[in-house]
């Protein structure tokens, strides 16, 4: 797991050194993603485009969410005009389908995962390529466009988390997930582009973690007070939804706790009671001589019965309320 503070270095560099390439963005039109793609026979050769309105739909597909396709040509190079974007950056999704799947299908995690998120507006001028020798759209190259570039970033961050996780054990599962949230949440409060933060805190489990980090996310709203798109409306109702359920959590616990307490208290009440009742009626009449004090010879007398039938009534009363003593027996409420 990388130490939290490194990301920011590679990051740095990646945007230096495509300020390198500016010049070529201009030979490509505003308003457009262009990429190239390395893909076998398995795959339709079909780009689609879809518009991800909020953070939390990032892996929901439907007919909806799409809003272009492109054919890949006989090299893998794709196009997709965007000029009609809004000005306002938004979140985007590239896929692609299996051949004889359904256009609106997703394949989340493994060598086969068919998508890749990206940032765009309007005017964006966007360029993508695969490395060889990944999954489809593993290891994506992008040019001319910064904010990309961090959230390709974050995706590797996380890529290689995933891909490890599972074959430690889970002490240090434990840890490398802390490291993970930590180092995301580094990158999000530290990034200039509103959306890639929130794209940053969203792949931290921030919903997991939030009552440890209350002060942070706090002053992460704080920070984007003025941003009032829907991925941080939506933001915004998860954080109070997660210190209401908090809230409820505790009072229920609370409700459960007084029940418990009552619940214990009436059985051993009710325990006495039905103690009592276990009780016969000449013995009965013996344990509430006992609780007036009288001794064995006394209670014989009273009852006009043998000391040793005595004897043998108070053995059975203690034995069924569950007492050992005369001293018991005075203080037994039933």
């Amino acid at each position: 797991m990388k130490n939290s503070t490194k990301p920011i270095y590679p990051l740095l560099f990646l945007i230096i050194s495509t300020s390198a390439l500016s010049a070529k963005a201009k030979d490509l039109p505003a308003g457009s993603i262009t990429g190239h793609l390395e893909c076998d026979t398995s795959w339709n050769r079909v780009v689609y485009l879809s518009y991800i309105p909020t953070m939390e739909e990032r892996n929901r597909m439907s007919a909806d969410m799409i809003i272009g396709s492109a054919d890949l040509d006989e090299n893998g190079d794709f196009s997709f005009d965007i000029s009609f974007l809004p000005k306002e950056n938004n979140l985007f999704r590239l896929h692609m389908v299996k051949q004889g799947d359904s256009p609106f299908s997703l394949i989340i995690g493994g060598k086969d995962e068919n998508h890749m998120f990206l940032i765009a507006n309007g005017s964006s001028v966007i360029n993508i390529e695969n490395k060889a020798g990944g999954s489809l759209f593993e290891n994506i190259l992008f040019k001319h466009s910064d904010e990309n570039l961090l959230l390709s970033e974050i995706n590797s961050i996380k890529q290689s988390y995933d891909s490890t996780q599972m074959v430690v054990s889970p002490s240090k599962r434990l840890l490398m997930e802390e490291a993970l949230e930590s180092e995301l949440r580094l990158i999000a409060d530290t990034c200039p582009d509103a959306l890639v933060g929130l794209y940053a805190i969203y792949n931290s489990n921030f919903e997991g973690n939030y009552l440890d980090n209350k002060s942070y996310y706090k002053h992460y709203l704080k920070k984007w007070r003025r941003e009032d798109s829907l991925y941080f409306d939506a933001f915004r109702e998860k954080l109070v939804s997660s210190e209401s359920n908090f809230f409820l959590f505790v009072i229920v616990l609370l409700l459960v706790a007084a029940f418990a307490a009552y619940l214990l208290v009436w059985r051993k009440g009710n325990k006495k009671t039905s103690r009592i009742n276990d009780l016969s009626v000449q013995e009965r009449k013996v344990f509430a001589y006992l609780q007036q004090g009288m001794s064995n010879q006394q209670i014989s007398d009273e009852c006009n019965i043998g000391l040793s039938t005595v004897k043998t009534h108070v053995s059975n009363i203690y034995s069924k309320l569950g007492i050992k003593s005369r001293k018991e027996a005075l203080d037994f409420v039933g």
